[in-house]
């Protein structure tokens, strides 16, 4: 559940560990964190170290050298430092942008889930930025009031006021003119190193171990770590499907039945949507990545075999190959070097609906039509001094690995039962790839040839020699024909529709799909999506539905 701190005057907070400390109370609940106190400081830390410490390893930190070093230790968490002695209250999320930490904009309150810090309002700019990216990105929260500290930030509570002050940046590769000479096949070795050390440490220890398998490169490099190296023999979950062009589970057979491991193939199909009202409460903010329906059902067959762990290939994407590949989809010297230009090309490439769609929805929503390219735009100057390529490589890490990806992952395996392991979305995988001089990192990364020379003496070339095959669900094909109901019944009448944006708006989104106009499936699974989720929330913000 994550961790909340409140004036003491609100009381509440979560059941799990709970402190009433100088004029706050602190909570925090779930299965990760570890609680530190001493006469003069308290110390929460949610999630994990890479160094495999705890709240008291932060805490003396923090007596050692500051919020400046805890904010730069890696791993996926965040945490909560409280100085008595100073009178400050210090909220941190860790570099990558994997733990969620929100925060009010004005008054006090920390949090993991925003609708716990007491907001009433549905943000317009959240709406609009939900329905681009299909995820609210950092700094923008779904709610009014609420803002979400930026990976690395520290977030400070004194007599005075907060303040937020960005005290790391992630990644930090090398300098662009770095030159490197290793082939694919020197860093193979190194990569599956520190991918075994990640899966060692949050994996191979619990026998009740299971795993995603497509088939793809990037499960069977889990597959092949975890066989060959660390001796495992996980229950192996596929995904099938009936349409065509969608499934993979014979390649995925193929690997299993390589390395013994029991292969597990579970149907997904349109009826899965039915169960969106319960899918949609373990997140703390919309998100409408299609795959959720695909990992629901993988999720809750692998609670029902018992398994604690499901180990998945989510991420390898983002890390170990390009954004889009180019010798596929773009060629190098087509990107613009501009970055609020780069902003505008990665948007058309990725984001629900058309440029006119969306133009439609900021309108309808009052935001600024640029909102999206602002924010990407700033997030590539970062690292203005490298190739676009990188811009946008180092840009997804921050984007959708860790707001879209990871969360989804997190939230539906934590509402299943197991713990989602992601080793590809290991800081310590992640920085290692960012750390390589840039051509070199080209060679490794392009068509994931890094990867495919590390398990190439495991694999047949039926394996190795696959086309990427990119995980889509077929709502396409669902909302056109058993999912054309539910369009009808229940979004067109719903108050997304009717109060949020315009019914006309929404209207022309199903006609235009239904009649095979375009492709309008991602953004109507948003809206179905969000309507689920405001109807599963404790309290209805005023004005939602």
């Amino acid at each position: 559940m994550g961790i909340l701190v409140r004036p003491r005057s609100e009381g509440g907070g979560y059941g799990g560990w709970r402190r009433e400390v100088d004029d706050i109370v602190l909570s925090a609940d779930g299965a990760e964190y570890t609680v530190h106190e001493t006469d003069d400081a308290v110390c929460v830390l949610d999630g994990w170290l890479c160094s495999g410490g705890g709240a008291t390893e932060l805490l003396a930190l923090y007596r050692e050298r500051g919020m400046s070093a805890v904010a730069a230790q890696d791993g996926q968490y965040v945490a909560v430092v409280h100085d008595r002695s100073r009178g400050e209250t210090h909220l941190v999320a860790d570099p990558g942008g994997f733990g969620n930490a929100c925060y009010r904009a004005s008054g006090f309150g920390y949090g993991s889930r925003p609708y716990d810090l007491g907001t009433a309002t549905l943000s317009s700019e959240g709406l609009a930025l939900y329905l681009t990216f299909q995820y609210v990105p950092v700094p923008y929260s779904i709610f009014e009031g609420v803002r979400r500290v930026p990976p690395g930030a520290v977030v400070t509570r004194r007599a005075t006021g907060c303040q937020v002050r960005q005290q790391t940046s992630f990644p930090s590769p090398a300098d662009p003119s770095t030159e490197g000479a290793a082939a694919p096949e020197e860093l193979a070795a190194r990569v599956l190193d520190l991918l075994t050390e990640s899966l060692a440490r949050h994996a191979a220890p619990h026998e009740r171990l299971g795993m995603m398998l497509s088939g793809g490169i990037d499960t069977s490099t889990n597959a092949t770590v975890l066989a060959t190296r660390l001796g495992c023999r996980p229950r192996a979950f596929t995904a099938s499907f009936r349409e065509a062009g969608y499934d993979e589970s014979e390649y995925a057979a193929l690997v299993a039945e390589r390395f013994g491991f029991e292969h597990v193939v579970v149907p997904v199909g349109p009826e899965t949507v039915e169960r969106l009202p319960d899918l949609v409460r373990g997140f703390d903010s919309p998100n409408a990545d299609q795959a959720i329906v695909a990992t629901q059902v993988i999720a809750e067959r692998a609670a029902q075999l018992s398994c604690t762990h499901i180990v998945t290939g989510e991420g390898g994407d983002e890390v170990m190959g390009f954004p889009m590949s180019p010798n596929d989809d773009i060629h190098l010297v087509d990107l613009p070097q501009d970055s609020r230009e780069l902003a505008r090309f990665y948007l058309g490439q990725i984001a629900l609906g058309s440029a006119e769609d969306r133009a439609l929805v900021h309108r309808t929503l009052g935001v600024p039509e640029e909102l999206a390219v602002d924010i990407l735009g700033e997030l590539y100057e970062e690292h203005r001094a490298h190739s676009a390529l990188d811009r946008l490589l180092f840009g997804q890490w921050r984007t959708w690995l860790t707001e879209g990806v990871y969360r989804k992952d997190h939230h539906v395996f934590r509402a299943a039962g197991p713990t989602g392991v992601l080793p590809f979305a290991d800081p310590r995988v992640m920085r290692f790839v960012a750390e390589m001089p840039a051509g070199q990192r080209y060679r490794a990364l392009d068509g994931k040839a890094m990867l495919r020379a590390g398990i190439a003496p495991h694999l047949p070339d039926r394996i190795l020699k696959r086309k990427k095959h990119k995980f889509w669900i077929p709502f396409a094909e669902w909302f056109r024909g058993p999912l054309r109901d539910h369009l009808h019944d229940s979004l067109l009448s719903s108050p997304v529709a009717t109060d949020l944006l315009d019914p006309k708006l929404v209207r022309t989104l199903v006609d235009s799909h239904e009649r095979g106009i375009a492709d309008k499936s991602g953004i109507l699974w948003a809206l179905c999506f969000l309507d689920a989720w405001l109807s599963a929330l404790p309290r209805r913000p005023h004005g939602a539905p």
